[in-house]
């Protein structure tokens, strides 16, 4: 009787515990990817230069890295977050970058990067076509019904975490 008593407790509660660590895990990807690009945003301040976020792939995962050496190679001493497999860029059947309602918003190419200069402001001669836009990279899991996560980058050099199901707008976290 107390075997079946926790059993049914058990299959009530596992769903529920996992879906707590999908959500926790997609947010701490989508901190650590801001939290990246204000290293690099201070690493261009500190060093009075111009510096890049860059975005490769590394046995298969997604790689991003601030490029310390402007070489646009991945060094084993640069800050790096490697995506843990299950998590996406860009997943299908996120909301647009437009949901999040700032003006301008253009989601990261596989192969782009994202350069301040020594201001700490986006530079666009160097990533992208030379206009400001708000940068826009979104995260989900391959596999989970946690929605998803953003990080915006203002013209300004500000990195922002967004939140979002898949049927909603995004909205700051």
């Amino acid at each position: 009787m107390v075997v079946a008593m926790m059993l049914t407790l058990s299959a009530i509660a596992v769903p529920s515990v996992m879906q707590s660590i999908g959500t926790y895990r997609l947010n701490v990807a989508a901190t650590s990817l801001q939290n990246l690009v204000e290293v690099t945003r201070f690493s261009a301040i500190r060093r009075n230069t111009q510096i890049s976020l860059r975005q490769t792939t590394l046995n298969g995962q997604n790689l991003f890295y601030v490029d310390l050496n402007g070489t646009g190679i991945y060094a084993d001493t640069d800050p790096s977050y490697l995506l843990p497999r299950d998590m996406q860029i860009a997943p299908a059947g996120a909301p647009a970058a437009s949901a999040t309602n700032l003006a301008n918003t253009q989601g990261l190419s596989s192969s782009g990067c994202i350069s301040f200069d020594s201001r700490g402001v986006v530079n666009y001669s160097t990533c992208g076509s030379g206009t400001p836009v708000v940068w826009f990279m979104s995260l989900g899991q391959s596999s989970s019904t946690t929605g998803y996560r953003a990080v915006t980058v203002s013209p300004m050099g500000q990195a922002k975490s967004w939140t979002a199901s898949s049927d909603s707008i995004w909205n700051t976290m």
